[in-house]
């Protein structure tokens, strides 16, 4: 397997070797054509740059020489005769690169112009003339090249009062000098834009510098700006010519290889000389823009040959040794499948249509004890058989997979050891293309544990559904969603709900509160109460709700978590109307007098405490009476224990009516009885007193046809603020009752304060 793998990877890396050795050759074919062509195209260039040169010189030259000859013709004319201003022009309108000629002496006054009004000025010529006098003869001299004004305008070159001019211009002086004649100089201004557009119209290469320079290195014009390396490429040139004359063309490149060419020449009978100019990019760039496209061209034409050639290749390849990536895939992903299943944690096996085992992986010997061997060819059934299932069991379940359908059952097996096991099988039918039965493919689940888990889970659900319908309450339970996942009956005796889908389990548990809500005394309380429960998620124990009925529910609120996530809550609701009665009653025990339903001597004194207190907070006065029944044994004794209980509702019934609704009667034992006055002086309480005495005393009671007469002594005190604590007050009001008594009862006595 390995050698033709091998022998594949050495074929690509030769295939890709010769690619890349293809590329490279032409890559370099290409560079040194584009170099190749890049010379061709500089030294035509060149050529081109040298004609223009050579026809700007002489084309300059010529205007040159005609200004000269047109100049001399004009001072010949002059000879000996006097000056005429209409020569002047004449000789102005047929030479188109002047501006204008003057006529000047030696000392610099202008004798004629083709500016009449120059005639007469007088400006300094030093500047155009040479230090020393001529020599005998015409002398051409070409000045600096100047911007502003100039002998066409009538103001001297001095005169900077007005405003200049922006033309520019180049003087052209004519000296004659001859023995015994007077000396004779003409300025001519020659029209510098007249010579740079000649220059430009000549020259072939529009982006090309050309420069017109004195024979002594002046600059006089250019038609374009230069940098620094080409201005020392000038200065160079101009020294060459001072010192050779007869310097024609040369070729040059500066330091920084900017400037790719420089053509010059300097004419051979005139002052001046004439140079070009250009940067080597702007040369070579159209050259070489042409050459990329070409070479890009075939560039594109190789790489699609070669893409062509690597595409056939591949197909070749891939052509030849599909079927074995097909079977090299098929194989691999028949290993894939069989590692999975053999990784696979249930047992599996693969039968043929009669049941006989052909495959089986680990887990299949794990679960039941028999090895690969031993199982290879033998009917599971004969192996883990263990006769639990009846034969109508197997006889559905061949039915079932022989009907191309899936079986899924739980049946009880036996392992080689002879202990049996729970098990779930599923076994699916695999069928070919024309859908008939070819194998069986059982997946088996050792669920012995789980099955065991499911009985416990069963039997603690039996349980718990044993608990929840015999618990002494009601209860529901709401998930986190808010459906019902527990009721008991309980509920519906409790609250007579009626049998309802909408309180059922997984059913929404609003309407059960909503309908709990209307049987309760504040219906919105009761809902609102349900929600703060549900949004602080606390338990709440004993919560007491009052229904309509007059019954008292309790409440017991239980959020339910598992490992700390709130997963529902648990609603439990008691009747407790009856142990609510119980209590009242048991109080009403603890509080009252048995016999006359009135406080009894525990619940006075708490009174009298709670009083005392209100005293000392807010100041003011309370009064105590202690009454006492006048010979009560002797109605006792002449009616009976019955008769003598009677007259004591009697009278509690007769002072009842005397009293205010916060005042307390309360039978502290016997017939002894005490009254609270709160909020009530002196006088007030000895009025009471007096009433309660004589409305004893007028109201006889009627007993089996018989008038009972009863009396009363009743002592009265005041209890203050000052009193530091109740026991001072009721001894007071003891000591005054004692004093009653002694007086001959049936009467009134009042206990004075000590501050009174």
């Amino acid at each position: 397997m390995k050698k033709p793998r091998l022998r594949h990877l050495t074929a690509n890396i030769a295939f890709a070797v010769v690619l890349i050795l293809c590329l490279a050759l032409t890559t370099l074919a290409f560079i040194h054509q584009t170099y190749t062509e890049i010379q061709h195209h500089s030294i035509a260039r060149f050529s081109i740059a040298e004609r223009d040169v050579a026809s700007i010189v002489r084309s300059t030259g010529q205007s040159l020489q005609d200004v000269d000859g047109k100049l001399a013709a004009l001072l010949d004319s002059l000879s000996g005769k006097s000056v005429r201003q209409d020569i002047f022009q004449h000789v102005l309108d047929n030479a188109p690169s002047l501006r204008s000629i003057s006529l000047i002496d030696p000392q610099g006054k202008i004798l004629s112009s083709t500016t009449a009004s120059n005639i007469g000025r007088v400006f300094d010529p030093a500047p155009w003339l040479p230090s020393s006098p001529p020599p005998p003869g015409d002398w051409l001299r070409i000045g600096p090249a100047h911007a502003g004004r100039d002998l066409a305008d009538g103001v001297p070159l001095s005169d900077n009062g007005k405003t200049t001019p922006n033309p520019g211009f180049i003087p052209i002086v004519l000296d004659r000098s001859a023995a015994g004649d007077e000396r004779k100089i003409l300025i001519a201004t020659l029209d510098l834009a007249y010579l740079l557009r000649q220059a430009t119209d000549i020259a072939a290469t529009p982006s090309a510098r050309i420069s017109f320079l004195r024979a002594d290195g002046l600059r006089l014009c250019d038609t374009r700006p230069a940098d620094a390396g080409l201005l020392m490429i000038e200065r160079e040139i101009s020294k060459n010519w001072q010192h050779d004359k007869t310097a024609v063309v040369q070729e040059q490149e500066t330091i920084d290889e900017r400037h790719w060419v420089v053509a010059h020449a300097q004419h051979p009978t005139l002052p001046f000389g004439v140079i070009w100019a250009a940067e080597r990019d702007e040369l070579i760039a159209e050259a070489r823009h042409s050459m990329q496209r070409s070479n890009m061209t075939v560039m594109l034409l190789i790489l699609a040959g070669m893409a062509c050639a690597l595409f056939g290749y591949i197909f070749f390849r891939l052509s030849n040794r599909g079927e074995r990536e097909r079977h090299l895939q098929a194989e691999a992903k028949r290993h894939l499948l069989e590692s999975t299943l053999n990784a696979c944690a249930s047992a599996i096996i693969i039968t043929r249509p009669d049941g006989a085992i052909e495959w089986a992986n680990p887990a299949y010997s794990a679960l039941t004890g028999y090895n690969i061997a031993e199982s290879i060819g033998h009917n599971p059934r004969d192996l883990t058989k263990s006769g639990i299932q009846s034969k109508g069991f197997y006889a559905q379940m061949w039915q079932t997979i022989n009907s191309g359908q899936v079986w899924r059952g739980e049946l009880v097996n036996r392992r080689k050891d002879g202990n049996l096991y729970d098990e779930f099988l599923t076994i699916s039918p695999a069928t070919d293309a024309n859908g008939a039965i070819q194998h069986f493919i059982a997946t088996k689940e050792d669920f012995t544990e789980r099955k065991a888990a499911r009985e416990e889970l069963e039997v603690a659900h039996s349980h718990l559904n044993a608990v929840v319908e015999n618990f002494p309450g009601a209860l529901v339970m709401e998930d986190t969603s808010g459906q019902i996942v527990l009721i008991n009956q309980s509920i519906f005796d409790l609250l007579g709900l009626p049998g309802s889908n909408d309180y059922i389990l997984n059913r929404p548990i609003y309407q059960l509160m909503v309908f709990i809500s209307q049987a309760a005394e504040d219906s919105q309380a009761f809902m609102n109460r349900i929600e703060e429960l549900r949004t602080t998620t606390r338990p709440v124990f004993g919560e007491e709700i009052i229904f309509k009925d007059g019954r008292w529910i309790e409440r017991d609120f239980i959020p339910i978590r598992l490992h700390s996530k709130l997963i529902g809550f648990l609603y439990i609701y008691r009747d407790i109307s009856q142990k609510k009665r119980h209590a009242r009653e048991l109080w009403q025990l603890a509080t009252s007098d048995p016999l006359t339903g009135i406080p009894n001597r525990r619940t006075f004194f708490e009174h009298i405490e709670r009083e005392h207190a209100r005293l000392t907070r807010y100041p003011g006065e309370a009064a105590i009476l202690m009454v006492d029944i006048d010979h009560f044994k002797q109605i006792n004794d002449t009616h009976g224990h019955a008769g003598g209980d009677v007259m004591l509702c009697h009278i509690v019934r007769q002072i009842r009516k005397l009293l205010r609704e916060p005042d307390t009667l309360a039978r502290l034992g016997g017939e002894e009885f005490a009254i609270l006055l709160p909020e009530t002086n002196q006088e007030g309480a000895l009025g009471l007193a007096e009433r309660v005495r004589k409305v004893l005393e007028d109201t006889p009671l009627n007993y089996n046809g018989t008038q009972i007469h009863a009396t009363a002594s009743v002592g009265v005190t005041i209890m203050t603020p000052q009193d530091t604590n109740t026991d001072h007050a009721l001894s007071r009001a003891d000591h005054a009752l004692y004093e009653a008594k002694n007086k001959g009862r049936n009467r009134v006595e009042l206990a004075l304060t000590e501050a009174e």
